[in-house]
């Protein structure tokens, strides 16, 4: 299994925007992409990481085997706070090792951009598959958070996660 990661481009938006405005996926990612999406406010968030981030940010995309399927992005919420890394994938690509991978690109990325420290992570409580993910690459799983989800339209329970660079 080939995955890759890059920094992404217009045409990868384009190819990614089917698989990011689907229910199922806006649900899993808590807030980050609502469903449904138009194509312009999903071409401006470029992934679910930069539709709250200021400052620091990378956005890449996620390729299986060649073809675009997801996006992973580190970026900072406000000024002063640690680096956080958000990430989707489309619905058919679930469940294949394709995060783990890119997730562990990712990181290799920022180490090899010079970047240290913590980093964090938020996924819904009932996100067993992103909570795993995370585990198994080293992440430690350090609280919850109740906060409110555009994407289900109430109140959800997030776990935070960390990780040292």
């Amino acid at each position: 299994m080939t995955v890759t990661i890059q920094l992404i481009n217009e045409d990868d938006i384009k190819a990614l925007y089917p698989l990011g405005n689907n229910k199922d996926v806006s649900w899993m990612s808590g807030g980050g992409l609502t469903y449904p999406i138009s194509y312009e406010e999903f071409r401006l968030r470029k992934t679910i990481a930069q539709s709250v981030a200021v400052g620091e940010m990378e956005s890449y995309v996620i390729r299986w085997e060649g073809t675009a399927v997801g996006s992973i992005g580190y970026f900072t919420r406000e000024s002063n706070t640690p680096l956080e890394i958000g990430y989707w994938l489309g619905k058919p690509y679930w469940g294949k090792g394709i995060a783990t991978r890119a997730l562990k690109l990712a990181l290799q990325a920022m180490r090899d951009s010079g970047i240290s420290g913590t980093l964090i992570a938020t996924t819904m409580s009932d996100n067993l598959g992103s909570r795993h993910m995370l585990l198994k690459c080293g992440f430690v799983e350090t609280g919850t958070e109740v906060f409110a989800s555009p994407a289900r339209d109430m109140d959800v329970e997030g776990i935070h996660h960390e990780f040292q660079l």
